[in-house]
């Protein structure tokens, strides 16, 4: 039976897409890396404005204290946007890694099925030549027996 002629671009081909699928986990991975640093930044920031308001209910307030937390809360919120923006660009890397997998998965596809109407094809002219020797053999059979 013949070999079908593009199983190395198939190979290949999935090769790929294993890549892209790959890179997408990666990706995806990226961005929820950024997500949960994001988070602990917004908690140690909603912390320093609880322990900033309990300095500013208490009697002798201490100025310093207060200065330093405002400080801080000031760069954890530079902090909170630059993961905003850290964040915008890893879900742009992700959709695109998300629309390079599907494009290589619908070429491995496309390759797949002409390796199935090639193997069906295969079959069917193997199933006919079979017929054909079976009915040559059979007529052999009988011509034999009929003279």
């Amino acid at each position: 039976m013949p070999t079908f002629r593009l199983d190395k671009v198939l190979d290949f081909r999935s090769h790929l897409r294993l890549d892209k699928r790959h890179a997408l986990q990666a990706a995806i991975a990226g961005e929820q890396e950024f997500v949960m640093h994001q988070e602990h930044v917004k908690q140690q920031r909603t912390a320093l404005l609880n322990e900033l308001t309990a300095l500013a209910q208490a009697r002798d307030m201490d100025v310093a204290a207060a200065a330093r937390r405002r400080h801080f809360i000031s760069r954890l919120d530079i902090e909170i946007m630059i993961l905003e923006q850290q964040i915008t660009e890893a879900r742009r890397k992700v959709e695109i890694a998300r629309s390079e997998l599907i494009k290589a998965d619908q070429d491995v596809k496309a390759i797949e099925k002409l390796k199935e109407k090639f193997l069906s094809e295969q079959t069917y002219v193997a199933a006919k030549a079979t017929e054909r020797e079976l009915s040559e053999q059979w007529q052999a059979a009988n011509w034999e027996g009929s003279q």
